[in-house]
């Protein structure tokens, strides 16, 4: 896929898309919204506190990832203007990440309206590292550095999201309950960032020299460093806002972090790439016993 192809990721991007208001937001919490919220993680009813606590963990800490992608995909567009470079030809990446950056703010206030809705209560991290996490890509580096390795720490959570949604999709096909049909359409978009990962991991990745590639996995590690923090962060502040320790029994945060640790391993460890591309059968019956599927993104 050359720079110019990327025009294409988006060309349905006005049609296969979402707005927070378009959402049945009087179902987001009722009695039988919760219900399936505890199937859906604990695969049966009577854990719906710990539940309403995972996933608004999760999506709060999902929607601070996204402010930071937005932040950072707007620097990255700033610094490549006026670069006489092959991957700058026609509009096509600059369409990319400009929609990528839109959508990403857009899923942070869906998110972050969800959190409100489903706790009943304002829950927000003060500490939130972000300036932390923006001063990596605040430096000197290559603008393509910098949008390699945000792609790259961006692709495994997008890929978790990914098969969390076909999960939550499998305990209801026909997304009568609020959270299924959220997920969805979040995924809408989701799709097309993933490609916008792939052609990263195809295109952009291989052109860099050993130095960007080290200024690469420097920022890739920093990134994920604090990321952990944000999260520990994110999992005490959840226990201690609803009072229960939602991780005993959960079968979707087991499964969560087992996928996170393995997808990490197979796309980031070694030369940068692919999920499908590189996933042992372990993994593969790993995903099937999770979402019903063998792969991530085809």
């Amino acid at each position: 896929m050359t720079a110019q192809a990327l025009e294409r990721v988006n060309e349905l991007a006005h049609i296969n898309t979402f707005h927070p208001n378009a959402l049945p937001w009087e179902k987001a919490r009722n009695a039988a919204e919760l219900a399936y919220l505890s199937r859906v993680c604990f695969d049966e009813e009577g854990h719906e506190q710990a539940a309403v606590a995972y996933a608004v963990k999760e999506l709060a800490q999902l929607a601070e990832i996204e402010r930071h992608v937005s932040a950072v995909m707007s620097i990255v567009l700033s610094e490549v203007q006026g670069q006489d470079n092959p991957f700058t030809e026609g509009r096509g990446l600059h369409d990319a990440l400009s929609c990528f950056a839109s959508e990403e703010l857009n899923h942070a206030n869906a998110f972050y309206r969800y959190v409100r809705e489903l706790g009943g209560v304002d829950f927000v991290l003060p500490d939130n590292l972000f300036n932390e996490r923006l001063a990596l890509y605040l430096g000197d580096d290559s603008p393509y550095v910098k949008l390699a390795a945000l792609c790259c720490t961006a692709y495994i959570g997008e890929s978790i999201i990914t098969v969390i949604e076909r999960r939550t999709r499998a305990y209801d096909p026909e997304m009568s309950y609020f959270l299924p049909k959220l997920l969805h359409l979040h995924n809408l978009d989701e799709e097309r960032h993933v490609r916008t990962d792939h052609w990263v991991i195809d295109e952009l990745i291989p052109s860099f020299n050993e130095e960007e590639q080290a200024a690469m996995r420097r920022i890739i590690a920093g990134t994920e460093e604090l990321n952990v923090q944000l999260a520990m962060a994110f999992e005490k502040h959840a226990k201690d806002t609803f009072g229960v320790d939602y991780t005993e029994g959960n079968l979707i945060h087991q499964m969560q972090t087992e996928l996170t640790m393995a997808f990490g391993r197979h796309a980031l460890a070694g030369p940068i790439t692919k999920l499908d591309d590189a996933l042992d059968d372990e993994t593969r019956a790993l995903l099937e016993r999770f979402s019903g599927t063998t792969s991530v993104h085809v």
